[in-house]
């Protein structure tokens, strides 16, 4: 049949318009509603499929659905075009696989993109269509400082860059470069911005390097609501928001921790937990500032309190190990840093570190005692073998073993379940926290504290997408994330920055609950009619061996009639017969039945 004039020109619409496209022919499941339906853009994506702009930049908060529009981009040009090829370029592997899992998803649930369906693989990542277009995927390997050379020589007619910011230095040169082979050849980048001046700055902020660019923040997104916002800012530190909910860059700063914030916290209280030295005492005099107060033990103890901990990190191969005890005080609801204290490395370095966590238990007596695990083996052994010996002590119980590299799983109140996450990005995030809350106070004497502090940065990225920390001069930083790791888990209502997951313990009554339907039969059952109950022994044959007393009877008899007695009334002399009675004879007054 053919068409009309207004089919064809209906047709030649929706190809034309990727937004129309992809709401006529690919369909999608919706959690909410629990069926498939027509993927509908968002106004903002609607807007993005639709730039026709060679060079153009996404730059976007989580939640956004900015990968979701690449491949949907993706898919409508290599099924409107015939030799087309769709290349996407991410840093890292299970970035690429998403991707793809994503796309193959779309495809399976859409019947028109199943049946030009040619065929899919996973090494290399390549979804190729029968009119000989194809999407294909790389990595750019972002840790190895490759320079991207996996995508060097492959042709492309489009590119799409996801996760842009994480790439390494030199990765975006070797992709702007494939771009440079045709006048004609598209390339569109997206990301969160991570707050580092790299390429993906430049195209945001450059407008002559020839990027247009569309920018949403999360807050765009038609879902945002305030518990979404909640859960960010509860997950989040302030310049983490700044970054992956507002998509903006934020001030240029290398540290992990906010400089002002640290200043504040180390300008809380005037307070020190070490000797004064001669400097400090010249310090002191030469400002005019008051004595600090001393926070020592006194007769080798120091005053009580429940809400203690203690961090420690080992140094395998550095100078020493490091130990830092934490308090939560009560006055100015913060967590107070009471003690630091390094032990020297020598010829028994963890027998010496191991004596003093013994020393310091009796004298703080803190409530939990986190240790590094990497290079803590033996150590965090003989304090479990100290425990068992010493239960005075309860070091068995309170010293808790953890390794950085492993994952923590971390509560999901939203969800009711529990996600896993690198332990020490994990850590180190709600260290962040508590410093931009400003929750942490530190000794204006403690130099050595606050510059750790002030120096620890990410010094790369993995290829999972996890960071990597500064390995120098960083043990008591790792020390002190110990120690307040140890208050996120064990007081989680004092930090109040992981919310737990509720369970209630409320009891409500229902009409109909379990075997509802067998109580009712049950109940039927008692109610019936006295009519409706049959003598179970109607049916029973007599055995022609029994003797003839043996023989069962059944006799009505009226209702409160004692049990063991009855008149029998077939019986010419009226007497009684006792109950149990084989014989069958009458029983009168006294006399019992024979046996």
């Amino acid at each position: 049949m053919a068409l009309s004039e207004i089919q064809k020109e209906q047709i030649q619409k929706i190809k034309e318009d990727p937004v129309l496209w992809a709401k006529t022919h690919i369909i999608t499941y919706d959690n909410a509603k629990k069926k498939y339906v027509p993927w509908t853009a968002r106004w903002y994506q609607a807007q993005m499929l639709r730039d026709k702009s060679r060079k153009k930049v996404y730059r976007c908060g989580r939640r956004t659905g900015k990968t979701e529009t690449m491949c949907v981009e993706a898919l409508y040009q290599v099924n409107t075009n015939v030799e087309y090829v769709f290349v996407f370029v991410a840093p890292y592997e299970n970035q690429i696989r998403l991707i793809f899992t994503r796309l193959m998803e779309l495809v399976n649930g859409s019947p028109m993109l199943q049946r030009r369906l040619l065929g899919s693989t996973k090494n290399p990542y390549i979804i190729q269509f029968q009119n000989n277009s194809r999407i294909v995927g790389f990595t750019t390997g972002a840790s190895s400082n490759s320079g991207g050379a996996s995508i060097r020589g492959q042709r492309a007619n489009m590119i799409a860059c996801d996760e842009m910011d994480y790439l390494g230095d030199g990765d975006f040169e070797n992709i702007s470069m494939l771009a440079a082979e045709r006048d004609d050849i598209r390339i569109v980048t997206s990301s969160t911005p991570t707050g580092r001046r790299g390429e993906f700055y430049k195209i945001c902020t450059d407008k002559n390097i020839g990027y247009t660019e569309h920018y949403h923040p999360s807050t765009h997104n038609p879902n945002w609501s305030e518990r979404m916002e909640a859960e960010f800012k509860a997950e989040l530190t302030e310049m983490g928001y700044i970054h992956e909910v507002l998509a903006d860059f934020g001030p240029q700063d290398t540290g992990v921790f906010n400089k002002e914030c640290l200043d504040y916290c180390k300008n809380i209280d005037n307070y020190a937990y070490n000797e004064l030295t001669q400097v400090d005492m010249i310090r002191i005099n030469n400002s005019g500032d008051e004595m600090p107060t001393m926070y020592l033990p006194i007769n080798n103890r120091f005053k009580r309190n429940l809400f203690r901990t203690m961090g420690v990190d080992w140094d395998k191969y550095g100078a020493s190990s490091s130990i830092i005890i934490l308090d939560f005080d009560m006055d100015y609801q913060k967590f107070r840093v009471v003690k630091r204290i390094e032990v020297p490395k020598s010829e028994y370095s963890y027998d010496g570190a191991v004596n003093m966590i013994i020393e310091l238990n009796q004298i703080y007596n803190p409530s939990w005692i986190y240790v590094d695990r990497g290079s803590g083996e033996y150590q965090i052994e003989r304090l479990h073998i100290y425990g068992d010996d010493h239960p005075e002590t309860n070091l068995k119980n309170k010293v808790k073993g953890w390794q950085f590299k492993n994952k923590i799983q971390v509560p999901d109140a939203a969800k009711k379940t529990f996600t896993e996450e690198p332990l020490k990005p994990f850590m180190v995030n709600q260290l962040t926290i508590a410093v931009e809350r400003k929750k942490l106070i530190l000794s204006p004497f403690d130099e050595v504290l606050h510059k750790q502090l002030v120096d620890y940065s990410v010094e790369r990225i993995s290829q999972s997408g996890v960071p990597v920390y500064t390995s120098k001069n960083e043990h008591f930083v790792d020390a002190l994330g110990l120690a307040y790791l140890a208050f996120v888990l064990e007081f989680p209502n004092l930090t109040q920055s992981v919310k737990q997951i509720e369970t209630t313990s409320k009891m409500v009554y229902v009409h109909s609950g379990f075997q509802a339907k067998r109580a009712q039969i049950e109940m039927a059952e008692m109610s019936m009619s006295k009519s409706s109950i049959k003598n179970p022994w109607a049916n029973v044959q007599d055995d022609p061996r029994e003797l003839r007393g043996d023989k069962q009877k059944w006799y009505k008899v009226p209702i409160g009639t004692p049990l063991g007695y009855y008149k029998d009334s077939s019986r010419k002399s009226g007497g009684s017969v006792g109950w149990g009675s084989r014989s069958g004879r009458t029983v009168s007054g006294n006399t019992r039945s024979s046996f």
